[in-house]
C-alpha cells in the first residue's frame, strides 16, 4: 500500500505509520461506500448492459462494503499480507460483473501502490495502468463503451500527467474530469446504451467512488449533493 510518510524499523513497518496508513485507506474506502449507497438507486436505473436487471448499484455497494469489512478486520501488524488479503476478499465477495471488475481495479491499484513515500504522478499512473490491465483481464470478451473504457481513459490521463508538477488533489481532479468525459461517450459507443439513451452504470459507479476519494484527498467533504454529480445521468422515461 502507499504510505504517507511511513518509516521502517528493523522489524518492519513502524507501527504508528501502519496504523495511520490503515486508517487512511479505510477512510477512502468508507467514503467510496457512502457515495455508492447514496447513488445506488440512480445507478440501478441506468443498468441496461449487459442485461437490464437493475442491480449494478447494489452489486457495487456490496462489493465495496466487503472491502470496508476486510479493512475493519485487519490489524496494522498484518500489513505484509494486506494486499493478498484484499485481492482474495474482494474477488470472493464481489457481486455481479460490475463488482468483479471493480474488485480487479482495486486489486491492480493495491498491488502496484508504492511501499512508502508520497503518491507521485508516476506511481499513480502505474497504479491505474495496473488497474486497467486487471479489469480487462477479468472479462473474457471486453466490450467498449463500458467501465473498461473509462478505466482505460483514467489510466491514459494519469500517464499524460505523470511528469507534471501537480499536487495529488489536482491530479485526481483532472483524472476524474477525463473519466466523466469518457463516461458521456459510452452513450454512443455501446449500442445497448445508445438505444436506451443512458451511460454505462458500472462506469458511473467507478467514477462515484473515484470522486469521493478525490474529495477526501482534497480535504473537502466527501458528501457531494446529487445535482453536482455530472457523471450520473438519468435514464429517459419509458
Amino acid at each position: 500500500m502507499w504510505r504517507c510518510g511511513s518509516t521502517m524499523s528493523g522489524a518492519g513497518i513502524d507501527s504508528n505509520a501502519a496504523v495511520a496508513e490503515l486508517a487512511l485507506v479505510r477512510r477512502l474506502a468508507l467514503a467510496a461506500l457512502e457515495a455508492l449507497e447514496r447513488e445506488r438507486q440512480r445507478i440501478d436505473g441506468l443498468n441496461v448492459y449487459p442485461v437490464p436487471d437493475g442491480d449494478t448499484g447494489m452489486n457495487l455497494v456490496l462489493t465495496v462494503r466487503a472491502l470496508v469489512e476486510e479493512l475493519d478486520a485487519t490489524r496494522p501488524t498484518e500489513q505484509a499480507n494486506l494486499r493478498r488479503d484484499f485481492a482474495r476478499a474482494l474477488l470472493m465477495r464481489a457481486r455481479g460483473t460490475s463488482g468483479v471488475i471493480l474488485s480487479q481495479i482495486v486489486r491492480g491499484a493495491v498491488e502496484a501502490a508504492p511501499v512508502s513515500g508520497p503518491l507521485g504522478g508516476r506511481a499513480l499512473a502505474v497504479m491505474l495502468e495496473r488497474s486497467r490491465d486487471a479489469a480487462y483481464s477479468a472479462v473474457a470478451k471486453p466490450v467498449e463503451g463500458t467501465i473498461l473504457t473509462v478505466i482505460r481513459e483514467l489510466a491514459d490521463e494519469a500517464r499524460a500527467l505523470r511528469r507534471k508538477a501537480l499536487p495529488l488533489d489536482r491530479r485526481l481532479h483532472a483524472i476524474v474530469v477525463r473519466g466523466e468525459e469518457a463516461l458521456e461517450r459510452t452513450r454512443e459507443q455501446n449500442p445497448a446504451l445508445a438505444e436506451a439513451g443512458v451511460v454505462d452504470a458500472g462506469a458511473v459507479g467507478l467514477l462515484v467512488c473515484l470522486r469521493a476519494i478525490a474529495q477526501v484527498i482534497s480535504g473537502a467533504p466527501a458528501v457531494v449533493p446529487a445535482p453536482a454529480l455530472r457523471l450520473v445521468s438519468s435514464p429517459p422515461e419509458r
